[in-house]
């Protein structure tokens, strides 16, 4: 080739680049739309809040591709210690780049600002042992009254916030605002949020109750919407999101406007742990953002579960077996003054109006065996659908046995459905054989003075040597604390009248405290657990002056029960004690014409200011406050 055709040649390439590089009349250089951009940033963007704030200071472990964060639930309402700190540990090994909540994070549920803030101590030290950022989330027993509130903004700051992470927006609402609402301020902050986030790739929310499933029960009734929630749920509609929840300690996935919404089961809460059917189990919920979506799944703290392991339909289907077939036992009560028991008879009754058969197998546990004979020994029966069966059980002794070594008798049984897809259950029961305590009529109610002019003949008294609980070394035998008492009905009120005999009264300490279980005898007897109605109702020793200070109040939410008068007066060996109990509640829960309640008395002694006063039990067990086992069977005449 000529040299001057080469020169030409390589000429020729290097203009032409830069001639087609070159804008025509044609070609624009646009800039860069602002619109096109995305407005919410990629990194994390926490507001700026004056004083505390309600997240931990840890390092969030991002990856620039995809993020993971892991969801850990009720901690308390009955925490089992050590569950919590182990899911953390597990959490550190698993290295999600953060960890939401929802809430019941300590027990609270107290007026004791020092025992408040001691848990949070606890609580915080778990999460200085968390290798990564924890957003808090408050639940009931978190902010159960106006100081603990006012902790929670000492600690946390906000009770509800909310903060952007990889355009995902993170809503943290607070279901206490008040009770079992998100009220109108936090519903204008929320409606304003989401408007100030509206181009989020996705919506996470976070609360503590399911309050959809409250809401729902309010319309279906015909009631308004007590909770605010349809208001929420509608700021929420136009964008993708997801909720998760806690409080109920079961999980549940639910689908409402074509979005997934979640109530989890507990991370060392109060649970039975009776398995995935039932929802019932320790875990962490894992989300992956992808951009679809949330991709989720249940981490046990032995396994890894799919999120649908518990849907609504098959939840319903459990729960409609779990309704519909019954097993309970009527209870053996001797009309005698005695404290043994020789020989009866127990009746087994099993309903179904499940629609498959089913198959009920157990025997009866718990019995003394030295001269026992019960028959059958098993139980091994089948119920067709829309029927019920009676089994009876004969219990004898060769020699009389004391009430007391039969108040851990039981029913173990196993229910199970014969369909293509058979569900199965175990009922454990208790089985009362006990003594029947009368509780007379009066024509009208004594004058509550602290005055009782005249014992019945028979009465009711503590033993020689009672269960005590607390400080039971502190105890010196039936001369330091132990007590007779009777009881009556009249009108509305149950009337009860206590002898103390104590060798030292402390009006600060000394107190007469009253459990009752106001549920009807077959749920007491199904279902020992009474702390969601049961009743503490005290009097405390009479000061010089003769005042005596009351304390009634519901034993699950520590709730006031007005209406209850008390008064008592000094001995020469101790105080006597008067009450007058409204009985609202009894007709509550049973109805008016209410047939008995079950009850025990408590006498808190203190021997000295400032020390743990014994607690000498009539009857019950070590869980006073939470079983009704041995409580006194009180039946009206």
């Amino acid at each position: 080739m000529p040299r001057t055709a080469i020169l030409l040649w390589l000429l020729l390439i290097a203009v032409c680049p830069i001639l087609s590089a070159h804008p025509g009349p044609d070609h624009q250089h646009d800039e860069p739309s602002s619109e096109a951009q995305p407005r919410l940033p990629k990194a994390m963007a926490l507001p700026e809040l004056s004083g505390p704030t309600p997240w931990s200071d840890k390092p969030v472990l991002d990856d620039p591709e995809r993020f993971q964060i892991a969801i850990m639930t009720d901690r308390t309402g009955g925490h089992r210690p050590g569950i919590w700190m182990d899911a953390v540990n597990k959490l550190n090994m698993l290295r999600p780049q953060f960890v939401m909540s929802v809430g019941d994070l300590i027990e609270g549920y107290s007026q004791n600002r020092e025992q408040v803030e001691g848990e949070w101590d606890e609580f915080l030290g778990f999460i200085d042992q968390m290798q990564m950022k924890f957003f808090f989330v408050a639940g009931n027993h978190d902010l159960t009254n106006p100081m603990m509130h006012e902790l929670w903004r000492k600690h946390f700051g906000a009770e509800w916030y909310s903060f952007d992470y990889q355009r995902v927006h993170f809503v943290c609402l607070s279901s206490e605002d008040p009770v079992d609402k998100i009220g109108d301020e936090q519903i204008a902050w929320l409606s304003k949020d989401l408007e100030e986030h509206r181009d989020a790739k996705w919506t996470l929310v976070f609360l503590h109750k399911p309050l959809w499933i409250y809401a729902e029960r309010d319309l279906r009734a015909g009631n308004p919407d007590s909770t605010n929630w349809k208001q929420a749920e509608q700021l929420l509609v136009d964008r993708p999101h997801t909720i998760f929840a806690g409080h109920v300690h079961h999980y549940v996935e639910y689908q409402r406007n074509e979005q997934k919404y979640y109530s989890l089961a507990t991370t060392g809460g109060g649970s039975m742990l009776r398995g995935n059917e039932y929802g019932e189990f320790d875990h962490v919920m894992w989300l992956t953002m992808e951009p679809d979506g949330p991709h989720l799944v249940n981490l046990r703290l032995d396994g890894i579960l799919e999120p649908g392991v518990v849907n609504e339909k098959g939840i319903n289907r459990f729960n409609r077996f779990l309704e519909r077939t019954t097993v309970a036992i009527d209870p053996i009560l001797i009309e005698s003054q005695g404290d043994g028991f020789s020989e009866g008879e127990v009746v087994l009754k099993v309903a179904n109006e499940f629609n498959e058969p089913i198959t009920v197998k157990g025997e009866i546990d718990g019995l003394p065996l030295r001269g026992l004979t019960v028959d059958p020994l098993t139980i091994d029966l089948e119920v067709a659908p829309n029927d019920a069966v009676e089994q009876r059980i004969r219990i004898r002794f060769a020699e009389q046995v004391d009430f007391s070594s039969l108040s851990r008798t039981t029913l173990t049984a196993t229910v199970r459905s014969s369909g293509d897809n058979p569900l199965l259950t175990e009922r454990t029961s208790p089985v009362v054989i006990d003594r029947r305590f009368e509780l007379p009529g009066l024509a009208e109610l004594p004058a509550i003075d602290g005055q009782v002019e005249a014992w019945p003949e028979t009465s009711e008294q503590t033993a020689d040597k009672p269960l005590v609980l607390e400080a039971p070394l502190a105890w010196q035998g039936p001369n330091d604390a132990s007590a007779k008492f009777f009881a009556r009905h009249v009108g509305d009120r149950v009337y009860v009248a206590v002898q103390v005999k104590d060798d030292r009264v402390l009006a600060a300490g000394d107190r007469v405290e009253l459990l009752i279980d106001p549920r009807g005898l077959a749920a007491r007897v199904q279902d020992p657990s009474y702390m969601r109605t049961g009743l503490s109702i005290s009097a405390y020793a009479p000061t010089a002056g003769g005042e005596t200070r009351v304390d009634a109040h519901r034993l699950n939410h520590l709730r006031p029960y007005n209406g209850v008068d008390a008064a008592a007066s000094l001995t020469d060996d101790g105080y006597v004690v008067e009450f007058s109990i409204p009985v609202r509640l009894f007709k509550e829960i049973q109805g008016k014409t209410w047939e008995s309640v079950q009850g025990n008395l408590v006498i808190h002694d203190a021997d000295d200011e400032g020390e743990t006063p014994a607690q000498v039990l009539w009857r019950g067990s070590d869980r006073v406050r939470e079983i009704n086992t041995g409580f006194g069977q009180f039946v009206k005449e």
